[in-house]
């Protein structure tokens, strides 16, 4: 079991996961093969597809008889389990799938991964919401989702059922039929059916995206896919299941109110279940049925499935940090709040260069009596704040703060803009900071229309940075004071606090690579087009350095582009650094999916360039959508601030950790404390990955850095889920996204402010 050392007794946690271990009661057996030719395996399952399986490994087609009498249609050929892992996990797939048909024949499942929807009446959420004429039409049902596994557990590499499960909208109505009900579906996205033609209506047909409508034309639609306009039969198209199609579809039926007040009540099943309890409680009901099959083929070869989930994996002793709030080492707490209450920030009188800062605040005029009484207490604290009494100036140690308030009469874009814009050209000095009001129905707008980005764009082409505020949180400030003190210190270039790094080299870096791909659609058979980097960099201690932007590419050119962003990048650290011939360096690259081989080798000659310096690399992949979950089920949960709920039922603490493979680490990095409400369902572990191939390779100290970096992003006091090299990319590249759709923006006007946190 892992354990998170800190100055709090911990109780013992009894931890579960969705994983099962699968045994395979022998070492070696006996399987039927056939040398491989073009086309044969096509011939073999069209003529036996009912009672034989097939698959293809290297140069032979292997054959899986479903039961003992049948005719050999192959040669025999003796294989080792552990030494066949591709054949052995073909072998299990494909019996698995015969045992679920011949026991559940009415169920129709995808192959790989398998997945089949669940028959039960109380996981199709929206059932009983609707009509009755509705409740065939249209259903938003749990997908049981298995996935095939291999792992070491106790020393022996051993197969895995890993159970998970989603929620999927469904409208079981093609185009023709909609059309010919008065549903206009122009302009929408539309997908067909692929069916495999050999698997006798057995597996479950693919669906496939395929354009969105341009025109109709009889029984025709005439679909901008990624190959060209193409006509297609109406009866052949089905309404892409996304929740705006079925909204409009509900709309179309029952009306606008209906169908908001329908899918708000599904919103809410959902919320229940995604309870990390029910979802144990259903994962191990689903195992202890499975565990019940028989998986055996004709020529002996069998396996169980555990009704009971394994945890019994390594794990990390993982250290919880102290925050620095000084250069000397002297002043650390291990509350991020606590200390700065005490000690100011780590950058107090050294590096901080914006001790009275000049404030641009613009509001509604029917929320101006609000916002001075806001800006009051943001400025000199609020007693009825648990974690605000000193204040921003006072806690951050500024000599003053200068606001200057606008008011506006209208949302209205160009008066909302206008406003700004008299406001910083005729203004005697330069603003540091802008507060601007923003409110939830912004967010429906697109970027070109939307004053949040408008305005964002605007201001930070001017050096501006930008903190927005809701109406309720000014009126209501109580938890949201904190949060936004500490914001707007490191949007002025601040360092609140660090992590106190180990001095066993000379120099470490950290480099968050995120990217943007730019394609036009996601249309089947869509060509990726053009690809954008964003590198952050930080150092051990976890300060911000700088972030940096490649030029936008063609995808084939995008790792040469990366690269050499990122050798510039390189030559301005070191240099800035002082980096000395000889040093050893260290350079962990974190980045959001497994790099290729031939990634890691072009990474590997960069570094290569810098013979002068004894260079250890390490490439880190985080995954946060995979199939693992863990949970505490002695966990009761803790009492919510926000309501008189319990929450974080189920939820491990926060650092559990389990050791999948070498190099390969489930961590999660929300425990029960961190869960907000009870209505925020489960969130499982990240996945951490070091390539085999980095030349510095030790687990424990990556996963452990990795854990003190999510404790440094300045967005709140709270834990991240990503570290925040990784965060900050993210951030960067949604935010450039959105302000490069805005008529006259130039990434570049970001780039004198790349030292500063802009993003947060």
């Amino acid at each position: 079991m892992s354990s998170v050392t800190s100055s709090k007794p911990t109780r013992r946690m009894n931890l579960k996961s969705n994983i099962f271990p699968i045994e395979i009661p022998f070492d070696d057996f006996q399987i039927q093969r056939i040398p491989w030719e073009e086309g044969k395996i096509e011939e073999l399952r069209e003529q036996h597809n009912q009672q034989y399986s097939f698959f293809k490994k290297d140069s032979y087609i292997y054959i899986s008889p479903s039961k003992e009498d049948l005719p050999m249609l192959g040669q025999l050929s003796k294989i080792r389990v552990k030494d066949e892992a591709s054949i052995v996990g073909s072998l299990i797939r494909h019996i698995f799938f015969r045992a679920f048909k011949e026991r559940f024949p009415q169920i129709k499942p995808s192959f790989n991964p398998f997945t089949f929807p669940s028959t039960k009446d109380d996981h199709n959420l929206i059932l009983n919401e609707l009509p009755s004429n509705l409740k065939a039409t249209i259903t938003y049902k749990k997908l049981n989702e298995l996935e095939l596994k291999r792992s070491t557990i106790q020393g022996v590499k051993t197969f895995l059922l890993v159970i998970g499960s989603s929620y999927k909208w469904a409208l079981r109505q093609n185009c023709q039929k909609l059309q010919d009900s008065g549903f206009d579906i122009n302009t929408l996205e539309v997908a067909n059916l692929v069916r495999y033609e050999t698997s006798q209506d057995v597996v479950a047909p693919i669906f496939r995206t395929v354009g969105r409508v341009k025109k109709l034309e009889g029984n025709q639609a005439l679909v901008e896919t990624n190959q060209g306009d193409q006509f297609y039969l109406l009866k052949d198209l089905y309404l892409n299941k996304t929740y705006e199609n079925i909204r409009l579809y509900l709309e179309f039926v029952v009306g606008s109110a209906r169908a908001e007040s329908i899918l708000a009540n599904v919103k809410q099943k959902e919320f229940q279940r995604n309870d990390p309890a029910i979802l144990y409680s259903e994962i191990s009901r689903l195992a202890g049925v499975l565990s019940q099959l028989e998986y055996k083929n004709g020529d002996g070869f069998c396996f169980t499935i555990s009704r009971n989930s394994t945890t019994s994996f390594p794990s990390l002793s993982l250290d919880s940090p102290r925050y620095l709030f000084d250069v000397s080492f002297s002043k650390t707490d291990i509350s991020p709040i606590k200390g700065l209450a005490q000690y100011g920030p780590y950058d107090y009188g050294k590096f901080f260069e914006v001790s009275s800062p000049k404030v641009l605040v613009v509001c509604h005029k029917t929320s101006s009596g609000a916002f001075t009484q806001f800006l009051g207490r943001l400025k000199d604290g609020f007693d009825e704040s648990p974690t605000f009494t000193k204040g921003f100036l006072a806690m951050y140690r500024l000599h003053s703060i200068n606001f200057h308030l606008v008011e506006v009469d209208s949302y209205d874009n160009s008066v909302f803009l206008n406003a700004i814009k008299k406001a910083v050209e005729t203004h005697n000095e330069n603003f540091d900071i802008a507060i601007i009001e923003t409110r939830d129905e912004f967010k429906k707008k697109i970027p070109s229309e939307d004053s949040y980005w408008l305005s964002k764009a605007y201001l930070l082409q001017r050096g501006i940075t930008v903190q927005y505020i809701k109406e309720p949180n000014v009126r209501s400030p109580k938890f949201t004071l904190d949060s936004c003190a500490l914001q707007m210190y490191a949007k002025l270039g601040g360092t609140p606090w660090i992590l106190p790094s180990s001095p066993n080299i000379a120099h470490e870096l950290i480099v968050g690579v995120g990217s943007s791909l730019i394609r036009s659609n996601l249309y089947a058979g869509a060509q990726q087009h053009r690809m954008v980097g964003i590198t952050t960099f930080f150092n051990a201690d976890g300060k911000y350095i700088f972030s940096n932007r490649s030029r936008e590419v063609a995808y084939e050119d995008y790792f040469k582009e990366l690269l050499s962003s990122l050798k510039g990048s390189i030559d301005t650290i070191s240099d800035e650094q002082g980096w000395n011939d000889g040093e050893i360096v260290r350079i962990i690259f974190h980045v959001f999916k497994p790099m290729k081989d031939l990634e890691v080798e072009v990474v590997g000659e960069l570094v290569a360039q810098y013979p002068q310096y004894d260079i250890k690399f390490s490439f880190v992949s985080f995954g946060e959508n995979h199939p693992f979950m863990i949970f505490d089920v002695d966990q009761k949960g803790l009492s919510s601030r926000y309501s008189n709920s319990v929450k974080g039922k189920f939820t491990p603490e926060r650092g559990t950790n389990l050791l999948l493979e070498p190099g390969v680490c489930l961590l999660q990095l929300k425990g029960p404390a961190d869960v907000k409400t009870d209505r925020q369902g489960f969130t499982g572990p990240l996945v951490i990955r070091v390539h085999p191939k980095s030349t510095f390779t030790d687990v424990t100290y990556i996963v452990q850095q990795v854990f003190r970096l999510t404790n440094i992003s300045y967005r709140t006091f709270k834990p991240s889920q990503l570290p925040v090299s990784l965060l900050y990319a993210s951030l960067i590249t949604e935010q450039l996204n959105k302000l490069n759709t805005i008529d006259g923006w130039d990434s570049l006007f970001v780039k004198p402010l790349r030292n500063k946190k802009w993003f947060i």
